[in-house]
């Protein structure tokens, strides 16, 4: 596998389209998220009962307009979508960078070491994939405190196993490559083999795995929050505001609309970008 330097991977990403779209997804929702209390327009949680249900475009007592519309409690939805956008990537991100690590970790010591411990961590994969994992999140989620660190622990639960599975593939592709070898024979240990060989030989399908990951996090948190066994309010989550405009969709079409716009961006964005990397990186996984 060809390495690059991060310039030239970009300006490759830019040269696809798919790539170019999911870029500009992600890094416009990202600065959304980062900077939304800043340019949020009015507090989240400040309620109006008089603008409720204000379709898009209204103007508040105050003068101030309402670009995206208030919900069924006169809330600025553009405030809300803001922080529930910031609250959405950094749960995925959390899950996704601590899946990878648990993931990555044991698929390359698994394809590395090999039998007992193979034949165990596969087993494990094998079981998890049978089971109906979002049931299972929601009785675990309905019996413990709900929290953000029992919503990252969920995802990464339900996402582990790829990267297991990829980094397992990978590492025996390379583990009886002439490079590994010689480190070997010149006595190398297992752990500097594993990171200074193997992990950079196998960074680009996990990066790969991650980018789509990401997407697929952003919608399992959703679901859960849509469910009522995610975060509670005050908590603002995108899921939380679909589930509680679904019954205004005749009347008040922008409060469900909206947040699901918001993660079908974000998720869209994820997926065109995986998709580019594996292009760029690694046609194999085509």
């Amino acid at each position: 596998m060809r390495h690059e330097t991060g310039q030239s991977t970009l300006i490759r990403i830019l040269r696809k389209p798919k790539g170019v779209i999911g870029v500009l997804f992600l890094v416009v929702l990202i600065l959304m998220g980062i900077l939304a209390p800043y340019i949020a327009t009015s507090n989240p949680l400040q309620q109006n009962l008089r603008l409720r249900n204000s379709p898009p475009g209204s103007e508040t007592p105050a003068g101030a307009r309402l670009l995206l519309g208030a919900d069924q409690l006169g809330r600025d939805l553009l405030s809300r979508i803001l922080h529930g956008i910031r609250f959405s990537l950094l749960i995925a991100a959390a899950a996704i960078f601590v899946s990878g690590v648990v993931g990555c970790a044991l698929g390359v010591l698994s394809g590395y070491v090999g039998g007992v411990l193979d034949s165990l961590v596969m087993r494990v994969v094998d079981i998890q994939l049978s089971l109906p994992l979002i049931l299972i999140a929601m009785v675990w989620l309905a019996f413990t405190r709900p929290s953000a660190i029992n919503v990252i622990a969920i995802i990464a639960l339900w996402t582990w196993t790829q990267y297991a599975r990829t980094a397992r593939a990978a590492t025996l592709a390379v583990r009886g490559s002439g490079f590994i070898e010689a480190a070997r024979a010149v006595g190398v240990s297992v752990p500097a083999i594993l990171m200074r060989h193997v992990m950079p030989n196998i960074s680009a399908s996990i990066l790969v795995i991650a980018s789509v990951q990401f997407g697929r996090a952003i919608i399992l948190e959703a679901t859960l929050s849509f469910l009522g066994v995610g975060l509670q309010p005050p908590a603002i989550t995108l899921g939380a505001m679909i589930a509680s405009g679904r019954q205004y969709v005749d009347t008040a079409w922008w409060i469900a609309t909206f947040p699901g716009v918001a993660i079908m961006l974000m998720v869209l964005g994820a997926n065109f970008l995986g998709d580019t990397l594996r292009d760029v990186w690694d046609p194999k996984l085509r």
